[in-house]
């Protein structure tokens, strides 16, 4: 599971107009209720925690690309998407035809519905485009990190049995070689040139899938259901290799209209002739939180995004300066959304001016927690003479995300109250009891229409973690206080979090053991600074083998991702602690950690 703790920075002016309070607001008529949580006793004695702002009247009942164009003809002539890098940039009217354009082709390929289509690609307007038009053909978009290696790739296309794949010049060298290695050879290959390296023989173009698809007969997305699968990410869970987590168009709208409302309209301005919102877009699309925690709401809404392939420094700052006031505009605000690792830079960067940040209006900073000492580092740098305030929430890949939020911008250390139509509930761990009152811990488990359907053809870890009557186990230790304001204390979660990427560490001692010197293996994370957390190994070695750590840091390295590699280092030890069915108890070693 991804535990992404997001951040929101924004003027508290906003709940107020020019002509003053509007006293039927429904922000403040919410704000009036916050107090209002309840427990409500459940049918097997549950102490279920509702939702301060309520349940929404009615959700919507629209697939996932249809909410996301249904008001794009309120903004038919602004800029949807535009590439950080290049310029390309398509407007709203442009994007919705080409996404139905896209639909058309690959429904010509021969993909039928509930086909899995790969998205491997880095930020680019034509990802965004790709993915809309995966689900305009009823198909499924599996979400996949450009980062990833050959191994990796193929793992996740096999596991979820892709039929194409849509990449990028950038990659498409390792994609072809993941692919070959594990799809039939007439599997379709879609390119975006990104203008970095030619297009690979074999492949197809991805703007031909725009041209061509004009002249095919439209998609019928009546044969669709809003309880379809709509995009398959991959999370460990709270242990494990990585599994499909079945997330249906109900899913993801759900939790657009579920964070619209407990947030209020007043977190930020419709757009208009005269104001839109521009999106710095670096968060990738391939993780949950960017794809429906900025994305996809921010596309409804008529917000500009401006990608970024990847983090460059250089790029990021260039960026900004091109996305500060237009002057063409009367109003224009700049809108970031960002990783912990991103507000540190920005803190410590000698490059980073305050007039990067001159037409910032919010800060949204997710994926992992923030550390308050981050949020200083901020400040003492920027002084800024604006009311800027910094709240926390918390979401998993599995509720789509969003699952708390803290808007109350008082209690840093929280993550808020569970967002409407979520509800919540403290386990025992030991007697599987709920917990009785406030400053009693945990497992936290939450249920509402976000959560997930389960994971793909993995029933025995659906049945680990979602109950029979929908709750989802989070894996995190919590405990709520008197106002029914929740703080993450623990987690029984194994998963190590680096720059706010999923790093599973079974999948390292999988990878370790097959080194011929490593016996047994154990990874886990231990702090840093820069990332959150970083792997750490210790090995047992194989009987008159000498190994040194470079040697298994070395193995590592170029079969898996640069963020998974043993940054944290390796220790040799004689034997792991594990319990007595032989599972690692990868607990007691994060606690030795501080002896080696």
């Amino acid at each position: 599971m991804v535990t992404n703790a997001f951040h929101g920075m924004w003027r508290l002016g906003r709940i107020i107009t020019n002509s003053g309070i509007r006293t039927l607001n429904p922000a403040l008529r919410r704000a009036s209720t916050l107090a209002q949580s309840r427990i409500v006793k459940g049918p097997n004695n549950e102490k279920i925690i509702k939702s301060p702002y309520g349940d929404l009247p009615c959700l919507s009942d629209m697939l996932l690309h249809e909410y996301v164009w249904n008001k794009a003809e309120d903004y038919t002539d602004k800029i949807a998407l535009e590439c950080g890098v290049t310029g390309k940039k398509y407007t709203y009217a442009q994007a919705k035809d080409a996404t139905n354009y896209i639909g058309r082709s690959l429904q010509n390929l021969g993909l039928k519905k509930g086909d899995v289509v790969a998205l491997v690609t880095p930020n680019l307007p034509d990802s965004a485009l790709g993915f809309l038009g995966i689900l305009s053909a009823g198909l499924i978009c599996t979400t996949m990190n450009p980062q990833y290696m050959a191994d990796e790739i193929s793992r996740q296309l096999t596991e979820s049995n892709a039929k194409a794949i849509i990449t990028s010049t950038a990659i498409a060298s390792m994609v072809l070689t993941a692919a070959n290695a594990c799809l039939p050879p007439q599997t379709p290959i879609i390119v975006i040139d990104d203008r970095t390296k030619p297009i690979p023989e074999g492949c197809i173009l991805f703007d031909d899938l725009i041209t061509r698809g004009k002249s095919l007969p439209d998609t019928n997305p009546s044969r669709c259901s809003i309880d379809d699968v709509a995009v398959l990410p991959f999370s460990s869970g709270t242990t494990g290799l990585p599994k499909g987590v079945m997330l249906t168009h109900r899913n993801l709208v759900s939790n657009i209209n579920m964070c619209e409302y407990s947030l209020g309209d007043n977190k930020f301005l419709p757009t208009t002739d005269t104001f839109q919102d521009v999106i710095p877009a670096v968060l990738p699309f391939f993780h949950i939180y960017g794809l429906n925690g900025m994305l996809l709401p921010g596309l409804s809404k008529g917000r500009k995004f401006v990608t970024i392939p990847k983090f460059v420094p250089e790029i990021y700052l260039s960026v900004l300066e091109k996305t500060k006031v237009n002057k063409s505009l009367q109003v224009q605000a700049t809108v970031l959304y960002c990783v912990p690792p991103l507000i540190l830079f920005m803190a410590t960067s000698p490059f980073m001016k305050n007039h990067h940040l001159e037409s910032v209006d919010k800060i949204f900073s997710g994926a992992a927690p923030l550390a308050q000492s981050d949020v200083d580092k901020f400040y003492d740098k920027f002084k800024f003479d604006r009311d800027l305030k910094f709240g926390q929430g918390y979401g998993l890949t599995e509720s789509s995300p969003v699952a708390f939020t803290e808007s109350t911008l008082k209690k840093f250390s929280s993550i808020g109250r569970n967002v409407a139509n979520c509800e919540a509930r403290l386990v025992d761990v030991t007697t599987q009891r709920d917990v009785s009152g406030p400053g009693q811990t945990g497992e936290l488990w939450i249920r509402g229409p976000h959560v997930m359907k389960g994971y793909l053809n993995n029933e025995v870890a659906t049945k680990e973690t979602l109950t029979e009557d929908k709750w989802l186990k989070t894996g995190d230790i919590a405990y709520y206080d008197e106002d029914y304001d929740f703080y993450i204390t623990d987690r029984l979660k194994e998963l190590i979090k680096v720059k706010g990427f999923q790093v599973p560490p079974a999948e390292l001692e999988a990878l370790l053991r097959s080194h011929p010197d490593v016996q047994e293996a154990a990874v886990v994370g231990i702090p840093h600074e820069r990332y959150g957390e970083v792997p750490k190994a210790f090995i047992v070695i194989s009987k008159d083998k000498k190994p040194t750590e470079q040697d298994i840091q070395n193995f590592v390295k170029g079969k898996v991702s640069d963020y998974k590699e043993l940054k944290g280092g390796v220790t040799f030890v004689t034997d792991i602690p594990k319990n007595p069915s032989g599972k690692i108890l990868r607990a007691h070693l994060k606690k030795d950690c501080a002896k080696f």
